[in-house]
C-alpha cells in the first residue's frame, strides 16, 4: 500500500516538474520571439514594459484573491471552532 502512495508522490512531482518546465520553455519562447522581432529598440522596451507592468498586475490581483480567499477560510474555520465549542460546553453542562 505504501510503494503505491510512493508512486503516486512520485508521479505528482514528475507532472509537476514537467509543467514547470514547460511554463518556463513557453517563457522563454516568449522572449525570443520579442527579443528577434522586427521592430525598433524603443518598440521592444515599450513592450516589455508592458508585459512586466502586465505581470506585476495580474500578481498583485492573484495575491489580493488569496488574501480574501484565506480571510474567508480563517472566517469559517472559526465559526466551525465556535460552534464545536459551545456544542462541547452545552454537553459538559448537561452531565
Amino acid at each position: 500500500m505504501s510503494e503505491k502512495n510512493k508512486d503516486e508522490h512520485s508521479s505528482g512531482k514528475l507532472i509537476i516538474g514537467i509543467l514547470f518546465l514547460m511554463l518556463f520553455t513557453l517563457s522563454f519562447g516568449v522572449f525570443l520571439g520579442f527579443l528577434f522581432a522586427p521592430q525598433t529598440g524603443r518598440k521592444f522596451r515599450e513592450a516589455i514594459k508592458y508585459w512586466l507592468n502586465e505581470m506585476v498586475e495580474r500578481g498583485k490581483f492573484g495575491f489580493e484573491e488569496v488574501r480574501v480567499l484565506g480571510s474567508e477560510f480563517i472566517d469559517k474555520s472559526k465559526e466551525k471552532v465556535e460552534h464545536l465549542s459551545s456544542r462541547i460546553l452545552n454537553d459538559s453542562q448537561e452531565e
